[in-house]
């Protein structure tokens, strides 16, 4: 008799998760798959679910997306309000949680510190794959890409000998500086550390402190954001110029969005770019996470 398959339940998200639920089922796994209709990447022998309580009941993984919520208590499953047809699109992280198996083993990317502590009162397993530092790298990879991308269907020019500003040096900040550099792009690094002003010169990028920057607001063509926090203030935005597009990569925006727009300065919400943009690219770096996290779970 054939030892049976390893259920893994797959809810929500994007193209991605569509990758990753391909490339999970060459693992010999059965993935019960809700909240992405209608993609083309999904294998045929994926059992598609009409309820997501038939993708996470008998899994021994439970796979949710990134971010897992945009409003922290729902899931990001925008795929089934978008489709029309009347799927369920208010689902509940916890729900989920408290519906999982008790040994199952639940993945998500960026879980607010709510679900952690609801899933610790059940006794749930729950793990942040968003935190791996390695998965976090690669990530940054299509986000960048995927922000050029913003910047070239919105600028009425080229990048090429463009003003250019990079808020944060982070993964994201330095990932994106280097592809605006080789694009030729003049670009300048505004941060806080002095470590991250020091590599932005290094990387051939105009390091500018923060603080500087706040007391006299330079003008850019194109400013991309990666601080999660508010740093183009009222006082800033009144002296930027109106032409300037503002693409915001940030979880939290960092520009005051009402004297942004009494400005008449354009805001670009670039977020969840790897799936929007580079779905096989980001879906692939997506299973390397998580199949790694199954393995040292013993569960692959």
């Amino acid at each position: 008799m054939p030892e049976a398959k390893i259920k893994i339940g797959i809810l929500g998200g994007d193209g991605r998760s569509a990758i990753l639920t391909s490339l999970l089922t060459k693992d010999d796994t059965e993935c019960a798959v809700w909240g992405f209709p209608n993609r083309k990447e999904l294998p045929e022998d994926v059992v598609r679910c009409g309820r997501w309580e038939c993708a996470v009941n008998g899994a021994a993984a439970v796979i949710l997306p990134l971010p897992v919520t945009f409003d922290g208590v729902r899931l990001n499953c925008r795929a089934i309000c978008e489709d029309g047809r009347g799927g369920d699109c208010d689902v509940r992280v916890t729900e989920i949680v408290d519906a999982a198996d008790k040994d199952a083993l639940i993945l998500a990317g960026k879980i607010p510190a709510s679900v952690s502590r609801f899933a610790a009162e059940r006794g749930k397993r729950i793990k942040d794959y968003y935190e791996s530092e390695e998965f976090q790298i690669k990530n940054a990879l299509p986000t960048a890409e995927g922000a050029i991308g913003c910047a070239m269907s919105s600028l009425p020019f080229t990048l090429s000998q463009s003003r250019a500003a990079v808020a944060g040096y982070g993964r994201i900040g330095r990932t994106l500086a280097h592809r605006l550099t080789a694009l030729g792009a003049d670009v300048t690094c505004i941060a806080r550390s002095k470590s991250d002003l020091s590599w932005a010169w290094v990387d051939g990028c105009r390091p500018l402190p923060l603080d500087e920057y706040r007391k006299v607001p330079r003008n850019f063509d194109v400013i991309f954001n990666t601080v999660p926090h508010t740093i183009f203030s009222p006082d800033v935005i009144a002296q930027i110029d109106p032409n300037t597009v503002f693409i915001e990569l940030a979880s939290q925006s960092g520009i005051d969005a009402n004297a942004a727009k009494g400005r008449g300065i354009r805001i670009i919400r670039a977020s969840s770019l790897p799936g929007r943009c580079s779905p096989v690219t980001a879906g692939k770096i997506l299973y390397d996470a998580i199949s790694a996290i199954l393995g040292e779970e013993g569960i692959l």
